[in-house]
């Protein structure tokens, strides 16, 4: 299975139009899960070094509540806050609300799942009049090699598609794809790390970029 994954990911990869690159790392902390019975907490810090892995060209943070439904399904919403850095560019700092449905299509005993996400942006930035609408839609694959809690290879594209065009930046129509090949692995109770290989293929108005990332996540799940 995890060799027709990899299969997958070289081919989508090799389609991808010649474009600038960089190669960059993210480094993320999560904290989220029922914090009271069916309430829900998320909070998220991120950095991003870029330029070669060079420059912290990015710092964001994020928080919301929201409620878990049958058959764990979780609605959250929250706010966002991120600087950029970029070099060379100007800085700016943007203001997120956003909305947010995740829902497992396919969940085995062996620990197998198939899950999904769906997240609605709001943003704006400092000094800058339009409010740029942007949904976000993930698919995620896990697999545990040894049954439920243990190591395993984890899938996930991420495809993002702007609803306006904004006097920022922002273009209406299909903004960026993500597509992540590594693994999930216990760290101990409620503890988990990601890492792994991010693609990241942004369609940008100077020009479209796409990103190598050494993708490193930390996860605490609450409750």
């Amino acid at each position: 299975m995890t060799h027709r994954w990899g299969a997958g990911l070289a081919l989508l990869l090799a389609a991808a139009p010649a474009c600038a690159a960089d190669v960059q790392n993210w480094s993320t902390i999560v904290a989220q899960g029922p914090i009271d019975g069916h309430l829900l907490l998320w909070t998220e810090a991120q950095s991003r070094l870029t330029n070669d892995v060079s420059h912290v060209s990015l710092l964001t943070g994020r928080v919301g509540l929201g409620v878990r439904l049958t058959h764990d399904v979780d609605l959250l919403a929250g706010y966002q806050y991120q600087h950029n850095s970029p070099s060379p560019g100007v800085a700016s700092d943007e203001n997120r609300f956003w909305q947010q449905l995740s829902a497992p299509v396919v969940r085995h005993d062996d620990g197998f799942a198939l899950l999904t996400r769906w997240r609605l942006e709001e943003r704006s930035v400092v000094d800058h009049r339009d409010l740029g609408w942007r949904l976000r839609m993930q698919w995620r694959i896990q697999q545990p090699l040894h049954g439920k809690g243990s190591g395993g290879p984890l899938l996930w594209s991420e495809t993002f598609l702007a609803f306006n065009t904004t006097d920022w930046g922002a273009r209406r129509g299909f903004d960026q794809q993500r597509l992540f090949a590594g693994w999930l692995q216990p760290l101990g109770h409620n503890l988990t790390v990601e890492g792994g290989y991010l693609y990241q293929y942004s369609n940008r108005r100077t020009g479209d970029v796409a990103n190598h990332v050494l993708s490193i996540t930390l996860n605490r799940r609450l409750g």
